[in-house]
């Protein structure tokens, strides 16, 4: 129903209420019609149902249940179907090119850099090894989805067998996170208490470099990693692959495993006590897709997260 009957669309309301643009003032107007307002700068997530020409047809805040949002989806038809037909007829709304796009808050994968895929997932152990772990928060076992970007600079140095600084850095404080519940706190730069990263050449031809990662990571919230309140602590491995024709990487894969404990400020339903088992994984996105564009969510920040505050 939602792709036959609905064009979706997803957007990141942090970005859409604060753009001083086409596409924000129609965001703000489809908003203002539902009970989100806004007031002092406030959230309006949540699920719009409108029509073309941006009249409301229903709001819910209830993304995590697939009851409620069919529900909702079939309301807004019932009450799009009761508009005239010269309203509902395909051509009937003409929406005019968008004037420029509000640079504050517009993100773009930085030129000749790189775009990494990022799973984060709470784990367990069995008799076989590793296995997925169940979470009392409604789609708190499933995978969350980030994206790592690195500059071309960074990918030059790589490319050379140096991971650098800025590298280490993003990697640990805004994606060796628990984020599979929420959105996280990230790590501050004093919460980072080791970053030990390493690159190896595992062979070399005209054509590839092949490379193997290692290193640790400990995070903490407090310096006495024993009376911390939230940490990771894991082991880094992986294996890379330098196109030296294409000037890019064409394999990426990273995984960290390693124990997770605490919770953040809006991650706290579900969160399992004491130390438990999570992973990460990385991986460079298959094929040429625009969901392969979203920015980091550290991007909010893009001079933080980029390392040139």
């Amino acid at each position: 129903m939602a792709s036959e009957e609905f064009v979706p669309v997803t957007i990141d309301d942090w970005y859409q209420r604060r753009r001083q643009d086409d596409e924000g003032r129609f965001f703000i107007k489809v908003a203002n019609q539902g009970p989100r307002k806004g007031e002092g700068g406030a959230t309006r997530q949540g699920i719009y149902c409108l029509t073309a020409d941006g009249e409301l047809l229903e709001f819910k805040n209830a993304g995590q249940s697939a009851e409620a949002t069919r529900d909702q989806l079939r309301a807004a038809l019932v009450k799009f179907r009761k508009l005239p037909a010269n309203r509902r007829q395909p051509g009937a709304v003409e929406v005019d090119e968008p004037g420029p796009a509000d640079k504050n808050y517009t993100r773009t994968p930085p030129e000749g850099g790189l775009v990494v895929r990022v799973h984060g997932r709470i784990l367990d152990k069995n008799d076989l090894g590793v296995c997925k772990a169940t979470c009392d928060f409604t789609g708190g076992d499933k995978a969350s989805r980030d994206f790592l970007w690195l500059t071309a600079s960074e990918v030059r140095a790589m490319a050379g067998g140096t991971v650098p600084k800025s590298v280490v850095t993003r990697l640990v404080r805004f994606h060796l996170i628990d984020n599979t519940r929420g959105e996280p706190d990230f790590w501050k730069p004093g919460d980072v208490r080791t970053a030990d990263l390493k690159l190896a050449v595992t062979s070399s031809t005209p054509a590839t470099v092949e490379m193997t990662l290692t290193g640790t990571v400990l995070a903490a919230d407090a310096a006495d990693v024993n009376a911390s309140k939230r940490g990771y602590e894991c082991d880094v491995t992986g294996r890379l692959t330098f196109d030296v024709a294409k000037k890019t990487f064409t394999r990426f894969d990273v995984a960290a495993l390693g124990d997770h404990w605490g919770a953040s400020t809006f991650t706290q339903k579900g969160v399992r006590p004491g130390k438990s088992l999570f992973g990460v994984a990385l991986g460079l996105p298959a094929g040429n897709r625009p969901g392969d564009r979203v920015p980091p969510q550290g991007a909010r920040d893009l001079a933080g997260y980029l390392g040139r505050e």
